[in-house]
């Protein structure tokens, strides 16, 4: 029994139709990166750069003041307070970040939240008197950004897992 090409044919045309009737409908909506969006995508990078150049006032006015955080196999630290001593510890130590890169795989904007997904790599090196040490981790993120009153987004909620850890 022969199939009728002109079927299959005729099918590879419609699906095609359809696919290309949705990706139109997208395209004739909101423009792909809104404003929220850009301004999400900045304090992403400007988090990033803020662990590169080490600068604490610039990643820690991302947070909100409610802000968590729960780093790889660890309990949640809840609020800037706590979350800048553990960052940023006042007793003699130094961290330096060697290198700090993202890729965002995933964005959803919802109203006033927007959730991100990204890969990183981070190269660090911590130091305290004689003790120096330091490690290399792949791993994925999660961040929820909340829109604030005056328009702008905070950091809000932000967990990791790291996929691989090498000691340097």
């Amino acid at each position: 029994m022969k199939t009728d090409p002109t079927k299959w044919i005729a099918t590879l045309l419609l699906l095609l139709t359809v696919l290309s009737c949705k990706e139109r409908i997208v395209q004739a909506g909101e423009p792909p990166m809104g404003e929220d969006e850009i301004q999400i995508r900045q304090l992403h990078t400007d988090y990033v750069n803020g662990w590169i150049d080490n600068n604490e006032g610039q990643i820690m006015g991302l947070l909100e003041e409610n802000a968590r955080i729960q780093p790889n196999s660890l309990m949640p630290i809840e609020g800037k307070q706590q979350i800048n001593a553990f960052w940023f510890p006042k007793d003699g130590s130094s961290t330096k970040i060697n290198t700090f890169e993202t890729e965002i795989l995933n964005f959803q904007l919802l109203d006033t939240l927007a959730i991100t997904t990204h890969s990183s790599l981070l190269d660090w090196t911590y130091k305290k008197d004689t003790l120096q040490f330091g490690r290399v981790q792949k791993g994925v993120n999660t961040t929820v950004y909340r829109k604030q009153g005056d328009g702008s987004w905070k950091i809000w909620r932000s967990m990791w897992t790291d996929i691989d850890i090498k000691n340097k």
